[in-house]
């Protein structure tokens, strides 16, 4: 069924409402039964499945019936993560991590500086708020290796605001050494704008940025436990940064969002980090042989690492990955075709799931019918 002109949805309702938001595209998420969900890079692992179970299992009446308290796990991320529990701040996902940034630290006149393609959430939210967004190009045509160049230029000659990257990035993979990090965050440092590094994916690259929160005031880190502890039902992420912003952004009240379930479920799954660790390393793996796989099959094809939960291919044929993805749908697996993210044009991303399932995928994208 189409969606009614936004101009008559706006009049079905018997109040004021601004006109721009309704111009933002939205849908509800679609489950579809028997399709295995290759697209939105969540956890498919057998073990972390287990570690998540037993969890639920643990759950006791009082995480559902009263109000949440966050000290508990605050401590436990602390040790965790090597930061101060005053420096934490925790969200009911990391969308509303990036809402919580925008609104607090990016309206009243700022601007965000974006390094893109990123989480699109970052527009969305920027939209809905009317803040002004600059692009700065990460990836050029064909490009394997994420550029700063045009975003320190932008950080130099633009007016204090909020500076935005993700690494390793999303839908690339593509990932920026501890090196360039440090340096954008000196130059941001110097420029007065405020840094917010999303790194969602880094527990699948051995990468993170909260050590670096500790002697960079103007810093924030996102972290999603969505990907990492196979949690995106839950809804739960973290921002790390100084006692002084976290007890800012407090304000804002994100803690009223975060569930008691959530809660209780990322205590427990904190005292398995070593488990999900080995989780983690067996999904490279798992993402080696699949790349492997995929690119005998296709050796004009190139992967782009390190990557993440997922894999994004460079095909080389801007009209190739729809049809791929089409292909695999008959099949009843969904993946991401890139085309319309800029700098990714023939590209196509598939999230992973345990071994067996991954030579399944890659023998479908493999078959002789398959596009090429």
């Amino acid at each position: 069924m189409t969606a009614p002109p936004a101009a008559s949805r706006a009049d079905a309702v018997p109040f004021p409402t601004r006109p721009d938001v309704w111009e933002l595209p939205w849908e509800p998420r679609r489950q579809r039964s028997g399709v295995l969900n290759l697209k939105s890079c969540e956890l498919r692992h057998p073990v972390a499945a287990e570690l998540v179970s037993a969890a639920a299992h643990r759950l006791g009446t009082a995480d559902l019936m009263y109000y949440p308290y966050q000290q508990k796990l605050v401590a436990a991320l602390s040790d965790y993560q090597g930061h101060e529990p005053s420096g934490i701040l925790l969200t009911a996902g990391s969308d509303s991590a990036v809402g919580l940034v925008v609104d607090a630290l990016a309206t009243g006149g700022r601007s965000l500086i974006l390094h893109e393609p990123t989480f699109e959430s970052w527009r969305y939210y920027a939209a809905l708020r009317a803040v002004p967004v600059v692009s700065c190009p990460a990836l050029e045509a064909g490009a394997s290796r994420l550029e700063l160049t045009g975003l320190h230029r932008t950080m130099a000659d633009h007016p204090p605001a909020v500076v935005v990257l993700t690494n390793p990035a999303s839908p690339s993979g593509l990932a920026l050494s501890p090196e360039a990090i440090a340096e954008t965050a000196e130059r941001a440092r110097r420029a007065g704008h405020l840094l917010v590094i999303d790194e969602c994916y880094g527990a699948f690259t051995g990468i993170t940025h909260v050590p670096l929160v500790a002697s960079s005031p103007h810093l924030l880190v996102l972290r999603s436990y969505s990907k990492t502890f196979g949690l995106a039902g839950a809804r739960i992420a973290s921002v790390a940064g100084s006692p002084a912003l976290v007890s800012y952004l407090s304000r804002f009240r994100p803690d009223s969002t975060v569930s008691s379930t959530a809660l209780a479920l990322l205590h427990t799954l904190l005292a398995d980090a070593d488990r999900f660790a080995e989780v983690w390393r067996e999904v490279r793996a798992i993402r080696a042989e699949f790349v492997q796989e995929v690119l005998t099959a296709h050796p004009g094809w190139r992967a782009l690492d390190p990557g993440g939960n997922f894999v994004t291919f460079r095909t080389g044929d801007r009209a190739l990955p729809l049809r791929m993805a089409h292909h695999l749908d008959s099949h009843q697996v969904r993946i991401r075709a890139l085309d319309e993210v800029p700098g990714l044009a023939g590209c196509l991303r598939v999230s992973l799931a345990d071994a067996p399932t991954m030579r399944k995928v890659a023998a479908l994208m493999n078959d002789p019918v398959a596009p090429r």
